[in-house]
């Protein structure tokens, strides 16, 4: 019995340290007060300090472009996927900027007290629109910011009940909008704000997503959710990475937190056929 029980330890300890081992050798970015991250689909890395500057970074961790604002301010969401433009919001300042790929702006302003009050999170979507959540009357508009206009404006409490309102995120993806809310899960709505249904997953993150996924961390796992059938893969994490965020795409399978950046090539990691 006893000496069953040391083959087992030794088989788990060897199973452990070849699970650590598939992630492969990282490239560090060292990054104090970080504040946002996100990746564009070339693979090309965007940060944001929380003085609302924002750096541009390669696979191989070198950075490439930088741009600081006029005014300093702490970015609340920041949004590089579209590849075209960078869509980058601030809370405080209640702000929007939208940049080209080599981060050089191409429309910024402060948001219209004409048509919004206080805006606690904002995205930009497809055709020229950005997703506004008024958080004075809660309400959900799609607002045309070249020509000014609000193309639809929707009461979240007529949509969503029995909901706290308590968003932290949103972005559109494949066409459809997440809502992310505390301690209330992941809300998918449709590019018109009709309520689809309500993932009760709660991500204390930014929302990341790869294909038809949801990506973030629980725990010691990394985990894919598909949105459209609720299953999730699970994928151990190495130890030393307690604390930090994570996101994804082709190329890199990217953790992060408020100091640094850590990036493994995804062909390297247990990810690799995912």
């Amino acid at each position: 019995m006893k000496k069953a029980l040391i083959i087992t330890l030794l088989f788990h300890l060897f199973f452990q340290a070849n699970a650590q081992e598939d992630w492969g050798e990282p490239i560090v970015i060292d990054f104090p007060k970080l504040s946002q991250l996100s990746l564009d689909n070339q693979g090309f890395i965007f940060i944001a300090d929380s003085e609302g500057n924002i750096y541009q970074f390669d696979r191989q961790g070198k950075e490439i472009n930088n741009f600081s604002p006029h005014r300093q301010g702490a970015i609340s969401h920041l949004e590089a996927s579209w590849t075209v433009n960078i869509f980058a919001f601030s809370q405080d300042l209640q702000e929007y900027r939208i940049l080209d790929r080599f981060i050089i702006p191409i429309s910024e302003n402060r948001i219209p007290l004409t048509h919004f009050n206080v805006v606690k999170v904002a995205t930009l979507g497809n055709n020229n629109i950005i997703w506004v959540f008024d958080e004075t009357d809660l309400s959900l508009k799609q607002w045309d910011y070249r020509r000014n206009r609000i193309f639809q404006d929707q009461p979240l409490n007529l949509i969503l009940e029995r909901s706290t309102f308590a968003i932290t995120d949103m972005r559109e993806y494949q066409n459809l909008l997440f809502l992310n809310i505390e301690e209330e899960g992941i809300y998918i709505l449709d590019n018109q704000g009709n309520f689809i249904k309500r993932i009760p997953q709660t991500i204390e993150q930014s929302l990341s997503f790869y294909k038809t996924n949801l990506v973030f961390l629980d725990k010691k796992d990394l985990v894919l959710m598909n949105f459209q059938t609720g299953k999730s893969n699970r994928f151990q994490i190495p130890e030393t990475l307690s604390g930090y965020h994570v996101v994804m795409n082709q190329y890199q399978v990217i953790f992060y937190n408020e100091k640094r950046v850590v990036l493994y090539a995804k062909d390297l990691t247990p990810l690799n056929d995912t």
